[in-house]
């Protein structure tokens, strides 16, 4: 069963996508864009948020541009050329610690990560917090699916070479010593081991 908070979450975006369209980013970008290529200083200031002005009036914005009128020409003409290829997403933090992660597409917001272990890898921070969320829940499937091909290459033949070096438990050597144990496995590998709570732990692997 979906935890309330997500399964709220799933109506809400339902209810968003069946409504009125929402505007992606292209449009900005391409206003912006043309104002850079045109010299709009007016333009160009009303589209910038208030961190990108840094703490410059309208009139010191004005001279700047003046001032690198062809480079920001030609910064315009950048921006015009990919503002279709300009992605819009959001981040909607739960009061579990998890964060949904929603795309815009075809004029509606979608999940694109976050729900159902539906982890979405878009951006380096999606990883992350994919990381992190595979970690919290103890998900090995999780934390697999975030590591680099390479990382994940060298994970799984660790894996294997654990279970074929402890496939035979008569080719196990067994060396208790109170609380704790060393098994010596297959190939000269060794697992060490602790009893706590009358339970026997694993603490460490060593390879041959």
């Amino acid at each position: 069963m979906l935890p309330r908070p997500a399964l709220l979450l799933i109506v809400l975006l339902g209810g968003c996508a069946s409504g009125p369209r929402v505007e992606g980013p292209a449009l900005a970008v391409r206003t912006y864009a043309s104002a850079l290529t045109a010299g709009d200083a007016r333009a160009a200031w009303a589209l910038l948020h208030e961190d990108a002005r840094g703490g410059r009036s309208e009139e010191d914005h004005a001279a700047l541009m003046a001032q690198n009128a062809g480079e920001l020409a030609a910064q315009g003409r950048a921006l015009a050329s990919s503002a279709e290829r300009v992605e819009a997403r959001a981040r909607v933090p739960l009061r579990s610690g998890e964060t949904v992660v929603l795309v815009l597409e075809d004029g509606a917001w979608r999940i694109d990560g976050g729900v159902l272990d539906a982890a979405g890898l878009g951006s380096p921070l999606d990883a992350v917090a994919a990381f992190r969320r595979a970690l919290m829940r103890r998900d090995l499937d999780g934390i697999e699916r975030v590591l680099a091909r390479q990382t994940r290459a060298e994970w799984e033949e660790e894996v294997r070479r654990l279970v074929d070096a402890t496939a035979d438990p008569d080719d196990l050597e067994i060396e208790v010593q109170g609380n704790r144990a060393q098994v010596r496995t297959t190939g000269g590998g060794s697992i060490e081991l602790v009893r706590e709570s009358g339970e026997w732990r694993v603490v460490d692997v060593h390879d041959p």
